[in-house]
Formats: structure tokens, sequence, C-alpha cells
């Protein structure tokens, strides 16, 4: 077999009008020159940076930068609670009876078991949710060889690349973090696919052990309050620590209280923060035509709790309960769709409806 291919010749376009075909050609002489140099590139034209961009890039460097302070107030203030729980709370409630062994004193060993556990929860998927990347585009790509290489070109054109599903840029982090939630700057660290398991069931733990906090602690509060009426103070931590201990931990159930349920509103939905504002204006989109607009990620409230926390048929439900170093479901890449979903269509003539 001979290993020449034929290739058949195609004829050209026929030259247009605007085309001269009376130019003679260049002579053997001037065949010798050297071409002309080609025309530069065009100048891309620099978008003009405007007063809101340079507020925007101040508040993203301060949010960036006040991470680190923010993750050492907040362990400093857990610290102060934890150890306000310890040593007073549960000894004012069940002092410790010498002699009386394990048996004799069952309500303080119940209820510093419990206090273990609940900071277990908040400790240890505060630090995940920390430590933990959110997940980026470039993720399963090495820094060795031929793959630091082609990972740099890609860190520069990231901006150009098609976004996986549910992915969004970060401005703070100057990413694109998958299934993006949002930028959190008590973890110093974006809440996206690996690390918002984490980061849901810390705004759960903290609420719950705020109430626990404060039914236990009020006794002892009224104790410390009552500073007139000259009540001996039996325990070495200031009363002025338990006080304030009690405010914190109402302010702070309080807030975390609202944010965590909001959170869990979404995950029951099957929603990020950012797909929840998007959803929102597309169903009063679809509700002014008439439509039914349906998430495509939602499986239902047990479906989408069985997915989020990787349970069911995939691994025990217990472990929902415990701040355990277990992966979410897939890449982040691509997501398994429900089949019900509605993709709105804007089409040629709908420009009223386009933000």
């Amino acid at each position: 077999m001979s290993d020449r291919i034929e290739f058949t010749p195609l004829p050209t376009s026929e030259p247009s009008d605007d085309v001269r075909l009376d130019i003679p050609l260049a002579s053997s002489s001037s065949s010798s020159s050297p071409p002309p140099p080609p025309p530069p590139p065009p100048q891309r034209r620099r978008r003009k940076i405007t007063l809101s961009d340079r507020v925007e890039q101040v508040t993203d460097a301060a949010i960036s930068g006040l991470g680190p302070v923010l993750i050492v107030v907040a362990f400093c203030l857990l610290s102060v609670t934890i150890f306000c729980y310890f040593t007073v709370f549960v000894p004012f409630h069940y002092p410790w009876q010498d002699g009386q062994g394990i048996f004799g004193n069952l309500g303080h060993v119940f209820h510093f078991i419990i206090g273990l556990y609940l900071v277990w929860g908040i400790l240890g998927n505060y630090y995940y949710a920390v430590v933990t990347p959110p997940g980026s585009v470039l993720d399963g790509i090495t820094r060795t060889g031929h793959d630091a290489i082609f990972q740099d070109v890609l860190l520069q054109m990231e901006s150009n690349l098609p976004k996986p599903e549910r992915a969004h840029h970060c401005s703070v982090c100057k990413r694109c973090v998958l299934k993006y939630d949002h930028h959190c700057p008590w973890i110093h660290n974006c809440v996206g696919h690996y690390n918002h398991r984490y980061f849901q069931m810390f705004l759960t733990y903290l609420p719950v052990s705020c109430v626990y906090f404060v039914v236990m602690g009020a006794g002892p509060f009224m104790l410390a309050a009552d500073v007139a009426a000259g009540n001996n103070w039996p325990y070495w931590l200031d009363r002025a620590v338990v006080a304030f201990s009690i405010v914190l931990a109402v302010a702070i159930g309080l807030a975390v209280g609202g944010m965590g349920s909001w959170h869990w509103y979404l995950t029951l939905t099957a929603q990020t923060t950012l797909e929840q504002y998007n959803n929102s204006y597309i169903r009063k989109v679809c509700k002014k035509r008439g439509d039914t607009f349906t998430n495509m990620y939602d499986y239902g409230v047990f479906g989408n709790l069985q997915d989020f926390f990787n349970i069911g048929p995939r691994g025990p439900w217990y472990t929902a309960f415990l701040p355990l170093r277990i992966p979410p479901i897939g890449n982040g890449k691509r997501f398994e769709k429900s089949g019900r979903g509605f993709i709105l269509d804007f089409g040629d003539d709908d420009d009223e409806d386009m933000v």
C-alpha cells in the first residue's frame, strides 16, 4: 500500500468586484527585498475604573486582610465561654461530691459529656471549614513537570475558561470556586463544594450550644449580677467574665441562629446563597408568564439532605451529626439533576425581563 495520499485541489472562490486584477506582479529583482512588517495588533481598550470599582477593591482587600484577625477573635471568644461553662456553670448546678464516685455525680458527668460533645461539634466543624479548600476549576492538576506549566497557563486565563455549573468567581479570593455559596471573613475562606457541609454544621452547633449555655448559665448570671446583696462568689473566675459570656451567648445565638436557619432553608431546597437570588428572579419572570419554576437540583427534602451530607445509600445517617471529614458527592463540576428543572428562555422579544 502506498504511503502517499492524493489530495484533490478545490477551486477557490471567485474574486469580488473590489479586488483589482490589473496590479502587476512583483518583479524578480524585488523578490529579494524583505517583506513589510506586519501591522501591530489592535490595542484592547481597557474599561475605565469607576469609583465603585475602587470601593469594591478596597472592601475586598479589607475583608481578605481581616480574615485571620476574625479567626483569632472567634477562637478567643469561644475559649472564654467554654472555660466558663466547665468551671462555673456545671459546678453551680452539679457540684462534685467527693467520695461519691461517678455514680454519685451522674448529673455532673452527664452535663460534662454534653459540653464536650458540643465543643467538639463547634470547634471541629469550624476548623474543617477554615482549612478545607472549597474547590476550584483547577482541582486535579498537580504542580509537577508539565502539569505545573499547564496550571500556570490556566491560572492566567482562568477568567476566560468555561465555568463548571454552579461555580462562580470570588472577588476576595480571586478564583473561581466550585458550588460557590459566599465568602465568609470569619473563616477566611469561601464556602463552596468541599467545605459547605462543615460551615453548615458549624452554624447548627453554635446556636444550639448558645441556647444550652444560656439555660445553664441563668443561675450563675443572676448570682454574678447580684453584687449589691454582698453574696460570696465561690468561683475564681471573675463574675464580670461570667456576665459577659451570657450576653455574648445571647447575641451570637440570635445572629448565628438566624443565619443558620436561612442556610438550612437553602440546604433543604438544594440552593446556594447566590443561586437563591437568581432563582428568586427567575421565579418572578416565570410567574409573569404563567409558568412554574422548579429548581433542577432539587430532589425533595430527604433527597437533598442525603446529597448534601453524603448519607443514606452512600453512608450512615449518624455521620451528619458528627464533625468528621467526609467528602461530598462528586468533584463539584457536574451535578445530578432531577429532570424537573425549568431553564428560562428569554428569547428575542423579552428584553423587558432581562437585567
